[in-house]
């Protein structure tokens, strides 16, 4: 029997990637080992990629089912995050203008429409009397000190219901 090798399992690995988002190839458990199933992968994608179906694996086949894995990569995942917070001791205070009261307006304005009494709040980037009483109504619903101010905690419960509701398919605007 043949011994895994590290590089065979990238491939079935890459394979496997491919299978779980394209559909393209069959889908294969990585194990190191260059089988019929791992073969049959292989030819199956050189065949649907206008490539020799041999099931062999040559420099052309690698960096096709590495370009087409890159693809299935970037296909698959969500959006880079961002980190507003570079310190997670800040808090707001009032008047202030900032990149960080902008994005926490525009977050409690799209969360506007799935909290009752919640309404829109102008985006200014200046962290005025509307964004403090947004921040307070916002703060009372998460059970959260009733301050008006933004801190950590405040913009983590902001991101956390912004994240579930956008990412739940039941919700529409």
């Amino acid at each position: 029997m043949a011994e895994p090798t590290k590089e065979i399992y990238e491939l079935q690995y890459m394979l496997r990637k491919i299978a779980l988002t394209t559909g393209e190839v069959p889908l294969i458990t990585p194990d190191g080992i260059y089988d019929a199933v791992t073969r049959e992968a292989v030819r199956t994608f050189q065949a649907s990629n206008s490539l020799e179906p041999t099931g062999n694996l040559n420099k052309e086949t690698w960096d096709s089912i590495f370009e087409k894995y890159k693809e299935s990569v970037y296909a698959s995942s969500v959006g880079e995050p961002i980190y507003p917070f570079t310190d997670p001791s800040y808090t707001s205070s009032e008047g202030e203008r900032s990149d960080i009261i902008t994005l926490i307006q525009l977050i409690l304005s799209a969360l506007s429409v799935i909290y009752d009494d919640f309404e829109e709040i102008e985006i200014t980037g200046v962290n005025d009397e509307a964004t403090v009483a947004a921040l307070k109504r916002f703060q009372s619903y998460h059970r959260l000190p009733e301050t008006g101010v933004l801190d950590k905690r405040t913009w983590d419960a902001a991101a956390k219901s912004f994240n579930a509701y956008y990412s739940n398919p039941n919700y529409t605007a």
